[in-house]
């Protein structure tokens, strides 16, 4: 198992600024936030990107070439008897106490960088103020 700071976990949003570089300004400042780290991606994250690649009508060449992209980074799979699902579980129900929701499926990609003991890159405002979560963020 992997875990510590040379390794961090991406959040859909920014595997996709990689790829798409929408704004040249915030892909720099993540690919130089993430330098030197191993990124990892949650099931949930691939889940994500993978529906966006069917939705998204794109031809031959560029979806080999995102695929290509997305093979760059390790996947942490949900496994039998996982901490991953407790910690999702706990990380839910802690916000609900204090007035706040998590879906479902930000839980399972912040519950990833809480097990993996890793900071999250995300693009979101979804992970802000969540206890423990390390983030690296552009704004």
């Amino acid at each position: 198992m992997t875990s510590g700071s040379e390794f961090v976990v991406l959040d859909t949003s920014v595997v996709s600024i990689l790829f798409n570089k929408p704004d040249a300004v915030r892909c720099a400042c993540y690919q130089e936030r993430l330098a030197g780290r191993r990124g990892l991606i949650s099931f949930q994250t691939l889940e994500e990107l993978l529906f966006g690649l069917h939705g998204s009508g794109w031809g031959e060449t560029r979806t080999l070439r995102f695929r290509e992209h997305i093979d760059k980074y390790e996947v942490v799979w949900l496994e039998p008897e996982s901490k991953l699902v407790a910690i999702a579980a706990r990380l839910r129900s802690d916000l609900k106490r204090k007035g706040r929701t998590l879906d479902a499926a930000d839980a399972w990609i912040a519950a990833t960088a809480l097990m993996r003991q890793c900071p999250l890159a995300s693009d979101d405002r979804d992970f802000l103020g969540i206890p423990r979560l390390s983030l690296i963020q552009t704004h």
